[in-house]
């Protein structure tokens, strides 16, 4: 007797036909640290912000940001900040890559059929852009990114208590359709709660938000815009 076409589509197949390598792919890396001088360095730069926030900031209406390069009018705890920032993001890449800056930075010069343009060259971490950030009750930073930034580094000076960040899903057409089941954490944000002290570096095209704040006590914190600099 022939079986019909739903008989056939409902029968299970066997367990070997099914079987498959199920693969994560396209994690993200993000780098969290404390700063081994956070208590040497950390009320001075609150005091200097409070003091450029006051004058010729620029104000967005959710949030107020200095004006001027933060390497430049950080002082020299800004100049050991910034340094050591520079030296968490060189470990960050070359941690993932598995070799040093100039071994990874010459690889991708081989790929663009650039042979030997690396062996006369040094590459280092630089900070293309720095700034600080002051947020008071009610304000927030809505989802952005950094163009043109291989790398986003974000220091938290202080605040009356945790620093709240959000990471959010890079992958651009997750909301597109929505099929009534998540297998991959579509649109999943993920918060991180920092403290004064600690440093967050990620890539420069992750989007990333600051939920509303609710505190009559500023929260501060000071952001680098990283790239790999040729010497």
């Amino acid at each position: 007797m022939p079986v019909s076409e739903k008989a056939q589509s409902s029968r299970p197949e066997p367990a070997a036909a099914t079987r498959a390598t199920v693969m994560q792919l396209f994690a993200t890396a993000v780098a969290r640290t404390q700063c081994p001088f956070a208590d040497q360095v950390n009320g001075p730069l609150a005091g200097l912000l409070a003091e450029r926030a006051g004058h010729g900031a620029k104000e967005f209406g959710y949030k107020r940001e200095t004006a001027g390069e933060f390497t430049q009018w950080g002082g020299l705890d800004g100049i050991r900040l910034s340094r050591w920032v520079c030296a968490v993001a060189r470990k960050y890449t070359e941690s993932l890559t598995g070799m040093s800056l100039a071994e990874a930075f010459g690889r991708s010069l081989e790929r663009e059929a650039e042979q030997g343009l690396a062996e006369a060259r040094t590459v280092a971490v630089g900070v293309t852009r720095s700034w600080a950030s002051l947020y008071r009750s009610g304000d927030r930073h809505e989802p952005h990114f950094h163009p043109n930034t291989a790398l986003s580094a974000v220091y938290y000076v202080a605040a009356p208590g945790t620093c709240e960040i959000d990471l959010l899903d890079p992958r651009q057409n997750v909301d597109y359709y929505d099929p009534g089941i998540s297998l991959a954490g579509e649109s999943h944000r993920v918060r991180l709660a920092c403290a004064p002290g600690e440093l967050l570096v990620f890539p420069g095209w992750l989007k990333h938000a600051v939920p509303p704040f609710q505190d009559e006590t500023p929260r501060m914190s000071i952001a680098w815009n990283l790239n790999y600099t040729l010497g």
